[in-house]
């Protein structure tokens, strides 16, 4: 059992990080899963909850932005009601696409978007594609982190930007990338962009975390299947330590882009899609 801890250790790490840097956390946990899969149930058990271990980790990785920004959060008067009702309209297109779109692909399909679109040859390309665009959105505006402030994002960018975080439904697009490449788009600065990515990400993952837990949960209700008092320190663990390495990785984030651009992750986005490709080629 230890080895399997081992690789929660190593899981939580990787999310904790590439949840928040434009790097795509899909992509990276499917190399991930490739090496070091975990072994602690057999069947459909194993499949449902390895789904529903890849949720607790991002849990933890979101309760590490509301620590964060709980000031921002839980403050009383017009800019807190301005925050919500932007982080309102930066869930709904992305909400509303992703529910359409799973009802459609499960009705005429038979499964739903994610599983259909979850190949690796996808994940590259998107890797790949959105490497390019982040490196050339830096270049024509190198600019952009000028004048930060909480009035730059109106309710109409924060809407655009929700439109954007839609693309992330796509795997390997990174919701963070999405949101931040909209928002530089928009003309938002890298500041201001990477802050509202991680506030965004909140009802986002917050809504995920309960449609999986609910779909794990009925399904072991109705298989009877037996949950094991290690599979759920196994994800009490994991998602420990994705909520502490997001802690610092959102503060190194947050302190990188006041000085520096995007363009690197644009970089390392392309070289892990290559790699993502010659992985599965072998």
């Amino acid at each position: 059992m230890l080895i399997e801890y081992l690789k929660a250790l190593v899981f939580g790490i990787v999310e904790g990080i590439t949840e928040w840097l434009p790097i795509s956390s899909t992509g990276h946990l499917i190399l991930l899963e490739e090496l070091i899969a975990l072994r602690i149930a057999d069947g459909e058990l194993a499949v449902r909850y390895r789904a529903l271990f890849d949720v607790v980790i991002q849990l933890g990785a979101i309760l590490a932005v509301i620590a964060l920004y709980r000031k921002k959060l839980i403050s009383v008067g017009k800019a807190s009601r301005s925050l919500y009702q932007k982080l309102i309209l930066a869930t709904l297109p992305s909400a509303l696409i992703g529910l359409c779109a799973d009802a459609l692909c499960e009705r005429y399909l038979g499964a739903d978007l994610g599983v259909l679109l979850f190949r690796p040859y996808i994940v590259a390309a998107s890797l790949i594609a959105y490497g390019f665009l982040f490196i050339l959105i830096e270049r024509l505006s190198p600019q952009g982190n000028i004048t930060p402030g909480d009035n730059e994002i109106s309710g109409k960018r924060a809407f655009a930007i929700g439109c954007f975080q839609s693309l992330a439904l796509v795997p390997g697009t990174s919701r963070s990338g999405a949101t931040i490449l909209g928002a530089r788009i928009l003309g938002v600065s890298r500041t201001s962009a990477t802050e509202f990515s991680f506030l965004a990400a909140i009802p986002v993952i917050f809504g995920a975390s309960a449609f999986e837990t609910l779909d794990f949960l009925k399904f072991a209700v109705d298989t009877q299947a037996r949950i094991s008092a290690d599979m759920l320190s196994l994800l009490l663990f994991a998602g420990t330590v994705a909520f502490f390495v997001s802690l610092i990785c959102i503060k190194f984030l947050t302190e990188f882009v006041r000085r520096h651009t995007f363009i690197c992750f644009g970089i390392y986005r392309i070289i892990l899609g290559i790699a993502v490709l010659i992985f599965i080629d072998h």
